[in-house]
């Protein structure tokens, strides 16, 4: 029954037979009228997936370096383990990304991948690849892959404004990421917030905050020089 055929019911004279049966059932469709009337402006205000993957598309194209910090959120999908720590993490064009935590700094100059534990002073060194069944945030602050299905989810409010949350799914079935979520601002068309799930349910959250863009990152930030006294692994 549609929008109309409920404003027929509503509005037809009651006969004396049925007064009781429809002085109950009419504020039960006045309510739903109402309800669906709100469901269709909601969903009839979210701009579709084109207007939003073009204006996001056209947003990162006039990127070329990202500042930020992050909080992660890691959730374990078998177990009822929650870590959250804090970092700071430098992206720029083409593939070149900087990532430091308490607990591990990453950094690729778009060639070479270290990875550096304080803990263990340890360093791995490998050549970096592109990583089809992985996914990092860098991925989504500066590009929108093509590789997923995406969809409008609705609006969310994020502590910088209002976002709309998007969802991605793989297109490949074998991907070892179930789902992508993306909360954008209307206002500037830029990322806040990231949330993906592996197939192993792992749900990591990252939520972006203290943004700047286009400051001239120098490329020696994606340079390192293994402490002294580290020890290396190289796997080149």
């Amino acid at each position: 029954m549609n929008a109309n055929s409920i404003l027929e019911v509503i509005g037809k004279p009651l006969h004396s037979s049925s007064v009781s049966q429809h002085t109950y059932s009419r504020p039960f469709a006045v309510c739903f009228l109402i309800l669906l009337s709100m469901t269709l402006a909601v969903s009839q205000s979210l701009p579709g997936v084109k207007d939003v993957t073009d204006r996001l598309q056209r947003r990162y194209d006039m990127i070329d370096d990202v500042s930020a910090k992050f909080e992660q959120t890691v959730k374990l999908g078998y177990a009822n383990v929650e870590q959250t720590f804090k970092g700071s993490l430098v992206f720029k064009k083409p593939k070149r990304y900087r990532l430091e935590s308490e607990h591990q700094t990453l950094i690729t100059d778009g060639a070479t991948v270290w990875a550096y534990t304080p803990a263990n002073k340890q360093v791995v060194v490998d050549t970096y690849k592109e990583r089809r069944n992985s996914v990092s945030p860098e991925e989504f602050l500066l590009n929108l892959p093509e590789s997923y299905y995406t969809s409008v989810l609705g609006r969310e409010q994020l502590p910088q404004g209002t976002a709309l949350q998007l969802k991605l799914l793989p297109k490949d079935d074998r991907s070892f990421i179930k789902t992508v979520r993306l909360w954008v601002l209307e206002s500037t068309w830029e990322v806040r917030k990231i949330q993906i799930v592996d197939q192993n349910e792992t749900e990591t959250t990252y939520a972006i905050n203290a943004v700047r863009l286009n400051t001239n990152v120098k490329d020696s930030a994606f340079e390192f020089t293994p402490p002294a006294g580290s020890e290396v692994v190289d796997l080149r």
